[in-house]
């Protein structure tokens, strides 16, 4: 399989150095490197073209004319891909040496698989290790593994970045990532193949664009996440979520014969029925949440009789839709 990694840059010499030297540490080397700067205006340009010169693989380096945004400028890194397995790649991280060998692997021992994720070390702004783990602060706050989606560690086969690009527009609420629009998406069909140890160091700094808790060094308590996410008013929320679950169902129904040819058509059937059935569950919990407190008790029986609260977490989500604003 040829392997390419696909970075993008923006304003990243602090860090970068580290980054590309991972990549020449590794004991399976990668056949390309694709990197897309988003008009740097510091030296991460310059860090470029001299890794270029001393690098044992090829390394193409594409300036954008204008500035396009990290999901933008990650979608036009991987569509310059040429490999069979596509790593993506942030540009203030640290990979260790024996990421590309393992995931090949992995890849290769699952050949249904279409996006395979690893685990990361959380370290300082200087790199030096906290003992910290992304998915042991997901798994210590009660969500499932399902919940690690990282680009930094996250890498595709070709034929699943042909459905998953390009990614779409939202219009009217916040774009979803590219990171979890691939990752998402392969849940859907089942395709999706989490490696439970860590891979690689994830550095944590005040440029970050990830505001994760499930990213902090700090202990996070379960209620500081429900305070802080739970207990909102819900109905812009759920909005954006109907908005964003109708995006997905439209591409799995657009990317039929593509999803067919990868063997995965039972799947994709029930993906289909499992998201309209979403739809239409989030519709209802919007009606609910616009009831004042008092009105909603009737409603919340219906909805939970009716079973539409299998679409979510059961009796945890019908008590939210009671005592959310």
């Amino acid at each position: 399989m040829k392997i390419s990694i696909a970075m993008a840059t923006y304003n990243g010499s602090r860090y970068l150095p580290e980054q590309l030297n991972s990549f020449l540490r590794q004991t399976r080397q990668p056949d390309e490197l694709v990197v897309c700067d988003d008009c740097s205006t510091d030296g991460t340009l310059d860090i470029l073209h001299r890794f270029q010169q001393q690098a044992p693989f090829p390394v193409f380096i594409y300036q954008n004319e204008k500035n396009l945004g990290f999901i933008r400028n990650f979608e036009k890194a991987l569509t310059l891909c040429s490999g069979d397995i596509l790593f993506l790649s942030d540009q203030d991280d640290v990979w260790f040496e024996n990421r590309l060998a393992i995931i090949e692997q992995e890849f290769s021992a699952h050949p249904k698989k279409m996006v395979v994720l690893n685990d990361l070390e959380i370290t300082t702004e200087n790199l030096q290790p906290t003992g910290c783990r992304k998915l042991k602060n997901i798994h210590d706050l009660g969500f499932r593994s399902t919940y690690l989606i990282t680009g930094c560690c996250t890498a595709i086969r070709r034929e699943w970045r042909d459905i998953a690009l390009p990614i779409p527009e939202v219009i009217g609420y916040h774009h979803i990532p590219h990171d979890i629009w691939i990752n998402k998406l392969a849940d859907l069909l089942g395709t999706r193949l989490i490696i439970e140890r860590p891979l690689q160091f994830y550095r944590r700094h005040d440029n970050n664009t990830s505001s994760s808790p499930f990213n902090n060094i700090s202990k996070t308590s379960k209620l500081k996440i429900l305070i802080s996410y739970g207990l909102k008013d819900t109905r812009e929320s759920w909005m954006a979520k109907i908005a964003h679950t109708s995006l997905y169902l439209d591409r799995l129904e657009k990317s039929r014969s593509q999803i067919q040819s990868l063997g995965a058509s039972e799947r994709l059937d029930k993906a289909v029925i499992d998201l309209r059935n979403r739809l239409s569950a989030l519709e209802q919990r919007l009606k609910i949440a616009a009831y004042p407190r008092w009105r909603r008790p009737p409603e919340l029986l219906r909805f939970w009789l009716s079973g539409g609260y299998r679409n979510f977490a059961g009796w945890k989500s019908a008590l939210k839709d009671m005592v959310y604003p």
